[in-house]
């Protein structure tokens, strides 16, 4: 009866929509995706109508959604130019051992101008160097595409409105900077923070003893609770849900893409206390009687107690990098952040220093040190399934410094810690 009735026009419309998400492995919102929305009622008003093959779809109605976002983005990113500037902006790839080099743009009104993606590897495989010369020769194209880029029917331009330009550290780019600014002296070459930064988290992880201590632990409980394990994972990903309001937040894979992952994976850590203890007191897991290191250092409260202070270290850097996360202008706002970031790194280091000795005993260092688990299974065993998209939450309070006198890790709210 119930097919039956789903053999209506509406019906087997929606039958064959479900069928195309499902059968290609798409995600269930795109039934409600406005541009997939937009597909269907310009077929509905079309009639009889026959849909592009491959070819064409990755020919020439490629290049005519190229053509057309190219447009739209040059009219938002040009808007107010000739007051305010344009930042040029970019960094080199490898993706799929593919060399690449992607170029951007920002105004005021459009933060994120997508200008090319040049692929280096024709370059490459004739002897040349993804040297500054090579660089700055991608760029200037580029730089007076946007610079004679007609704006309207008067044909109005914006010639000299490129005034910055931001690259990493490395010498290659920083020198391509140089030779832009060489071809318009109104140019500023400046070095991005959010990769000083992230060489600084680098350094903290690879360098200190105390903080790559703590990464590696990390690693082996989520291995345990979000990984190949799978009685311990499942009996995690229950508990997780019971304590996020049915909503399961599991661990974070630190990843070379990804700057501070390894210190985001540790706040991660620290948010999922609750359900960690819980789920190594239950009955269930108890009755497996495996993991008895691992378990005694998250069973002790000296350690969770160690591992804020070790997370609000950190806490000025990580606002500094999250500045570059988020996807409203920031500029206005670093000067400030770094200079707390001088004021507060020391101070909370110190603390560090003197609370280290007293929160963990020899036998919790040597527990984190030794916990192992059957050999063959490793960090990168892991299947990847085990990520969520709930680590990017914007911090409820900017104070730090309101949890320092609160050495109870179960008071303290998360959104101190991000």
């Amino acid at each position: 009866t119930f097919v039956a009735g789903l053999m209506c026009g509406w019906c087997l419309g929606a039958l064959a929509v479900a069928d195309f998400i499902h059968s290609h492995l798409l995600p269930f919102s795109l039934a409600e995706d406005p541009k997939f929305l937009k597909i269907l009622q310009i077929a509905k008003s079309l009639g009889a109508y026959k849909p592009p093959n491959r070819p064409s779809i990755g020919g020439k109605y490629l290049d005519a959604l190229h053509l057309i976002n190219w447009r739209e983005q040059m009219k938002t990113l040009l808007s107010e130019a000739t007051t305010f500037g344009i930042t040029i902006f970019g960094d080199g790839a490898s993706i799929k051992s593919i060399p690449l080099l992607n170029v951007l743009a920002a105004g005021v009104n459009n933060s994120f101008a997508l200008l090319a993606i040049a692929d280096c590897t024709d370059h490459l495989a004739k002897g040349g160097k993804k040297d500054a010369r090579y660089i700055a020769k991608i760029c200037t194209p580029l730089i007076k595409q946007i610079e004679t880029e007609v704006l309207d029917v008067n044909g109005k331009k914006s010639p000299g409105v490129i005034d910055l330009v931001f690259f990493d550290g490395a010498s290659n780019v920083q020198n391509a900077g140089q030779i832009l600014k060489a071809y318009n002296r109104r140019i500023t070459v400046g070095h991005g923070a959010e990769h000083v930064v992230s060489l600084f988290f680098s350094d903290v992880y690879t360098k200190v003893p105390e903080f790559k201590r703590l990464s590696n632990f990390a690693k082996k409980v989520r291995n345990i609770f979000g990984s190949v394990r799978h009685s311990p994972s499942a009996m995690f990903k229950k508990y997780s849900r019971a304590h996020n309001n049915g909503v399961y937040i599991g661990f974070i894979k630190p990843s070379e893409c990804r700057m501070a992952g390894e210190h985001i994976a540790l706040l991660r850590l620290l948010r999922l206390k609750n359900a960690l203890r819980a789920t190594i007191t239950s009955k269930e897991f108890l009755d497996l009687r495996v993991f008895h290191t691992v378990t005694s250092v998250l069973n002790d409260p000296t350690f969770w107690k160690w591992l804020f202070v070790m997370c609000r270290a950190l806490y000025a850097p990580m606002r500094v990098l999250r500045l570059a996360d988020q996807k409203t202008p920031a500029m206005d706002k670093l000067f400030y952040y770094v200079s707390q970031t001088d004021r507060m790194l020391p101070k909370y280091l110190k603390d560090v220093e003197e609370r280290s000795a007293s929160l963990l005993s020899e036998a919790t260092l040597n527990a984190i040190d030794t916990s192992t688990f059957s050999a063959g299974v490793s960090d990168d065993d892991s299947d990847g399934s085990d990520t969520d998209d709930d680590d990017n939450e914007e911090p409820g309070s900017d104070d730090a410094e309101s949890v320092e006198s609160n050495d109870s890790v179960t008071d303290i709210g998360d959104d101190n810690v991000q």
